[in-house]
């Protein structure tokens, strides 16, 4: 479990992003508008933030008054679970604290819902490496918006504000997912596709496709965070994948990478 936990936070910490210039659409115009180039219907929109607060190991003390902290900075609902007296966590009823507490290691997640009833994950973990006497504390939170109008920017201003009160700056990834009933042949998703990064002078890198999936890596400039991949800007991530058991077909655009499962 703790490898599992490092993983996701080594994702954030390893990706280097660089800013551009273009004021036309913005990252939200771009992710949404692709969707309804797509003819696809908005499902959720999903939010990453993560990123190293302290450099530093502390203690389980210090990391539940962290994660009480930006549990009401994040203004999250409800009563905490008791996991013994058997309560379902019921959407803005309850918010459930996990903790892990081990040599070397310390872990705290909090789930629980918003005002607005969106989902949120609040994961701050401590570690000290003993080899190179060296520690660090990151924190991760990601929210689930079901609105089809939310705003990215408001969300990722309020929360780059927690990472600002520790002098530091996050790693953001968002994604937008929607779905189209059927499954679409190849034919629909090349032109549709095509059309789409095509509006948003999408530049594709990198294109994959089998039975199941097809995966676009593109560069947008009108989206500011980019990363290198094999030596290229890219800043776009558009995957189509068909559920045989719904029949629907599912649409994820992320930016600059799809971080969530697909």
């Amino acid at each position: 479990m703790k490898k599992v936990f490092l993983f996701v936070i080594i994702v954030f910490l390893l990706v280097p992003t660089f800013s551009i210039a273009n004021t036309k659409y913005n990252e939200n115009d771009v992710l949404t508008g692709i969707l309804k180039e797509m003819k696809g219907e908005f499902l959720e929109g999903e939010i990453n933030i993560g990123g190293v607060i302290l450099d530093e190991f502390i203690s389980k003390e210090r990391i539940k008054e962290i994660g009480k902290e930006i549990k009401d900075d994040l203004e999250l609902i409800g009563e905490e679970l008791d996991q013994n007296r058997g309560d379902l966590f019921l959407e803005g009823n309850y918010y459930l604290i996990e903790e892990i507490y081990e040599e070397g290691f310390n872990h705290l997640t909090i789930y629980g819902y918003s005002v607005e009833h969106n989902p949120v994950t609040i994961m701050v973990s401590s570690y000290f490496s003993p080899e190179i006497n060296i520690g660090e504390t990151t924190l991760f939170i990601n929210i689930i918006k079901s609105d089809k109008n939310f705003n990215i920017n408001v969300i990722i201003g309020n929360i780059e504000n927690i990472f600002r009160a520790f002098g530091k700056t996050a790693e953001i990834t968002t994604c937008v997912i929607g779905t189209i009933d059927g499954k679409l042949d190849s034919d629909y998703i090349e032109k549709y596709a095509n059309k789409a990064l095509k509006k948003f002078k999408g530049k594709v890198v990198e294109r994959y496709t089998d039975p199941m999936i097809t995966s676009y890596t593109v560069f947008t400039p009108y989206i500011d965070n980019y990363i290198f991949s094999l030596e290229k800007r890219v800043n776009l991530n558009l995957a189509i994948r068909y559920n045989e058991y719904e029949n629907r077909t599912y649409i994820w655009i992320g930016t600059p990478i799809i971080t969530t499962g697909y």
